[in-house]
C-alpha cells in the first residue's frame, strides 16, 4: 500500500487536512487507533466557535482562530450543520477586575475581533439574576455540533477518494529514500509506504513522535495533561447567550456554555494529571458552585449535576506562559516529508479548517 500522505489522528485537525489535501487530488490515509473519529479532544470540548479575543497578535492562535471564525460558519452553512452565532459577555463581578477586562478588550481590539463594551446597568437589564461590574460583548462568538462537523469532514475526504482507516493503531515509522515505511497494527501488524507523513495525535503526540525513527527529541514536547470537569445545570436559569467570567484567586472563572438544545453547562476548571483517563470527580461540585456563585448568587446546587471531562494538550508546563500551536515541517526538524502537530488546544476547533490549509500548503511546497 502507498499514500500520499498518512496522517496519524481522527480528530477535527487530522481530518481537516486529510479534507483539504484529498480534494486536492492526493491520495490519503488517516488512521485513527479508536472505533470512530473525534474521540480525544475533538469530542470532550466545550463545542464553542471563538472569536480570537485572547491570544497574542502575531501567533498562530489568533491567525487561525480570525480565519477560522469565518471559515466554520461558512462551512456550516454548507454542510448544513448545526450551528448558532449565540454571541459572549466576558463579565467582570468585582471592580477588582476591571483593569484585567481592559487588557482583554484591547487585545482582542488588537487582533480585529468585533467586540462591544457593556455597562453595569446595560449588563442589569439583560441579566438582572447575575452580578456583573462591567462586560465585553463578542457577537461573533459562537456554538457548533461537533459530531456533525466530523461527519462532514469524514464526508468530504469519502467524496475525494481518501481513507479513514478505523481501529488502526499506528506502530512506527522508518525513514526511506522516498519517504517513509510505516508499520500499522489492525489486529494484525502490517507495514505501508507513504510520501508525506503527518503527526495529528493529539493527546498522544509525543508518544508517537518518539516513534518516529529521525525525529530527535529536541523537536518535540512532552504532552501535559490538563484535566477539565463541566457540570450540566438541569433547572431554569438566565443565560441566552455564553457567559465568560474572569478567573482570579477566589474563583477559576467557570464558563457557561450551552448545547445546540439549549442545555447549559459550566466548566471547565483545569486540573494538571499525570495519566489520560475521563472519570468524574464529583467532590468539585462544592468548588464549582462557590465559584459560579461569585456572578450568579441564585444558583441551585441541586440541580446541577456531572456531565463529562475532557483533557487538553499543553504543551506548556503548569506555570509556564501560554505556548502557541506548534506545527514543525521540514525547515523546523529536518526531516522532509513529516509535519509533526503539539499543543491544538483551544482555540483548536475554530482553528481546524485554516490548520487544515496550512498543512496542506507546507505539504504542497
Amino acid at each position: 500500500m502507498y499514500f500520499d500522505v498518512t496522517i496519524i489522528g481522527a480528530g477535527v485537525v487530522g481530518l481537516s487536512i486529510a479534507k483539504f489535501c484529498s480534494e486536492n487530488g492526493l491520495s490519503v490515509v488517516v488512521l485513527e487507533k479508536d472505533t470512530r473519529a473525534g474521540e480525544g479532544i475533538s469530542s470532550r470540548n466545550s463545542g464553542v466557535i471563538h472569536a480570537g479575543i485572547y491570544y497574542p497578535h502575531k501567533s498562530l492562535k489568533t491567525q487561525f482562530c480570525l480565519q477560522g471564525n469565518k471559515a466554520l460558519y461558512e462551512y456550516a452553512n454548507l454542510k448544513k450543520i448545526n450551528h448558532k452565532k449565540i454571541g459572549k459577555y466576558i463579565i467582570a463581578s468585582d471592580q477588582s477586575e476591571i483593569d484585567k477586562l481592559d487588557q482583554i478588550y484591547n487585545q482582542g481590539i488588537l487582533n480585529a475581533v468585533s467586540l462591544e463594551r457593556v455597562t453595569k446597568k446595560e449588563m442589569k437589564s439583560l441579566y438582572p439574576d447575575l452580578l456583573v461590574e462591567a462586560a465585553i460583548f463578542s457577537p461573533n462568538t459562537g456554538i457548533i455540533d461537533v459530531p456533525e462537523l466530523i461527519s462532514a469532514l469524514e464526508g468530504d475526504i469519502q467524496h475525494n477518494n481518501g481513507l479513514v482507516s478505523f481501529n488502526t493503531a499506528f506502530v512506527s515509522a522508518r525513514k526511506t529514500k522516498n519517504g517513509f515505511e510505516i508499520s500499522c497494527n489492525d489486529g494484525n501488524e502490517f507495514l505501508m509506504e507513504t510520501k508525506y507523513l503527518v503527526n495529528a495525535s493529539g493527546l498522544h503526540s509525543d508518544e508517537i513522535s518518539k516513534k518516529i525513527d529521525v525525529l530527535k527529541k529536541d523537536f518535540f514536547y512532552p504532552i501535559k495533561y490538563a484535566k477539565g470537569h463541566y457540570f450540566k445545570y438541569g433547572g431554569t436559569h438566565p443565560f441566552t447567550s455564553l457567559v465568560y467570567p474572569l478567573s482570579n484567586e477566589f474563583s477559576s472563572g467557570l464558563h457557561v456554555g450551552f448545547d445546540l438544545s439549549g442545555q447549559i453547562r459550566f466548566g471547565p476548571d483545569i486540573t494538571w494529571v499525570d495519566e489520560i483517563d475521563y472519570l468524574f470527580d464529583e467532590s468539585l461540585k462544592d468548588d464549582f458552585i462557590k465559584s459560579i456563585r461569585r456572578y450568579w448568587p441564585n444558583i441551585d446546587p441541586s440541580k446541577l449535576s456531572p456531565d463529562y471531562v475532557g483533557i487538553r494538550p499543553k504543551i506548556q508546563k503548569m506555570n509556564e506562559k501560554m505556548k502557541d500551536f506548534s506545527i514543525i515541517g521540514y525547515k523546523g526538524h529536518g526531516v522532509h516529508g513529516l509535519i509533526n502537530i503539539q499543543g491544538i488546544e483551544s482555540p483548536g476547533l475554530t482553528s481546524c479548517l485554516p490548520i487544515g490549509k496550512y498543512v496542506f500548503e507546507m505539504i504542497k511546497y
